[in-house]
């Protein structure tokens, strides 16, 4: 299992924290991918055994950042350093299989919106149009507009390296709230992409939104909704608008040009949506996520049972037992013969946001190895690496968080070994729990309030 972050954009949304750097540097995309198969080779041995861990999951997630701003022969560089490091195997199971009669009705939206004709029928199954990848998930997050600009070449490139599934971050469906997000794409342009996607033979698709937005009314929510099932993805991730630290929307909320929606308001639109895809035949399988049955998220999936994962690429995270891992928030930056290990970038426009230059943390002094090896790889310095050892304290936190986040739930008899007796019996008894089939959940109705549910329970 592994994931790889992709730390460029084309632009920096509104409410986005996660390390990112804009930039169409050719020249840093490259290094960028130096550094990521120098970091590929130094972990060889710690892939090959998370690879042959006994509850170990074949796939790879590529996400970001934006991965589809890099030109498909970085990314085909990268994959193939992964799959020579003997760390994936062949797919043990193929590719789910569609058959044409359940997508011939899929079809975009009518005459009033921007693209309307439907897509064509299929006429196979997916094994019959999509090569066999060598994970049995294999994700790459994409933005509509650079589906769109790229087009199908583009898109037939990343299923010829193996991708099996595809998640477009749309958000949104109102060309206003785009706009205040700062997204590089208007409502056109998503229905657009998404048609490239389907006529390219991509048939696992995942589409994100975001609600509770102050401006967000319930029509338009409820609108978006409607937009998203038109275009029939197999997979829906609806989040709702949190303000981080760090993100220009907490700057908005600081400088009092904000203000957050109401709890009431996002509650409503989260019931609507989950009455919605309810109704639409969609699987409730975790809080924020919505699938097709048998389009679950393998990846996602294992993130949320704590099965070990590696993360490659600046600011990526790894878990591997009780230990916790991650890389420093930084690109990789060409490195001098006088000095080693000092930064030197002639392109001031690709800065880390969360760096200044020369703030490398990797030097001579402080770890020579990395330093020295970064040297080998053609004077290319890479990013370091922290961890901590998780207590049992730490993981037995993190285990009833991240299995109540989700429809399966908890054991009873594990929860009962996580958590108090008498807290779990008064959360049944009230309704914020419920047992079925041997586990117990948070029922639909209550998963808007889970956080306070589980704080209660550690």
């Amino acid at each position: 299992m592994i994931y790889l972050h992709v730390p460029f954009c084309g632009s920096f949304c509104t409410y986005c924290d996660f390390y990112s750097e804009i930039c169409r540097s050719t020249q840093a995309f490259n290094e960028y991918a130096d550094a990521v198969i120098a970091e590929i080779r130094d972990r060889q041995e710690e892939l090959l055994m998370n690879m042959s861990a006994h509850d170990a999951v074949n796939t790879l997630y590529i996400g970001g950042g934006t991965p589809s701003v890099l030109p498909l022969d970085v990314l085909s560089r990268i994959v193939e350093a992964v799959a020579s490091s003997g760390a994936i195997r062949q797919a043990q199971r193929p590719l789910r299989s569609v058959p044409g009669s359940q997508q011939s009705d899929c079809c975009l939206p009518e005459s009033a919106y921007p693209v309307a004709e439907p897509l064509p029928p299929v006429t196979g199954s997916v094994e019959e149009t999509v090569p066999t990848p060598p994970f049995d998930e294999f994700t790459v997050e994409v933005n509509p507009e650079d589906i769109v600009e790229k087009g199908h070449e583009y898109v037939h490139g990343l299923l010829a390296l193996g991708v099996n599934r595809i998640s477009m971050g749309i958000q949104s469906f109102d060309d206003g709230i785009l706009r205040w997000m700062n997204r590089r794409h208007d409502a056109s342009r998503a229905f657009e992409a998404f048609r490239i996607l389907r006529e390219c033979g991509v048939r696992n698709i995942s589409i994100d939104l975001i609600f509770g937005l102050s401006q967000l009314t319930d029509e338009v929510w409820k609108d978006t909704i409607e937009k998203a099932l038109k275009l029939d993805p197999e997979h829906i991730s609806a989040y709702q608008l949190s303000i981080e630290e760090g993100s220009a929307l907490a700057k908005m909320v600081a400088d009092e040009r904000y203000v957050e929606a109401s709890d009431e308001q996002c509650r409503h639109q989260y019931d609507v949506l989950c009455q919605t895809l309810r109704q639409a035949g969609y699987h409730h399988y975790e809080i924020s996520n919505f699938a097709k049955p048998g389009f679950e998220a393998v990846h996602n999936s294992a993130y949320w049972r704590r099965v070990p994962y590696i993360g490659l690429g600046p600011g990526a995270h790894s878990l591997s037992g009780g230990v916790r891992s991650w890389n420093s928030q930084e690109l990789p930056r060409r490195i001098t013969d006088n000095n080693p290990c000092k930064a030197t970038y002639s392109n001031q426009n690709n800065l880390p946001r969360n760096a200044q230059l020369g703030n490398l943390k990797v030097n001579p002094d402080t770890n020579p190895d990395m330093c020295s090896s970064g040297h080998r790889d053609g004077g290319l310095a890479t990013y370091s690496r922290d961890s901590e050892i998780l207590s049992p304290e730490d993981i037995r936190v993190e285990r009833i968080m991240l299995s109540l986040r989700t429809d399966k739930g908890l054991e009873a008899t594990e929860l009962y070994s996580l958590a108090d007796r008498a807290v779990i019996h008064s959360l049944l008894s009230e309704g914020a729990l419920e047992k079925q089939d041997g586990s117990i959940r948070i029922p639909e109705s209550r998963l808007f309030t889970s956080d306070e549910i589980i704080r209660e329970l550690i």
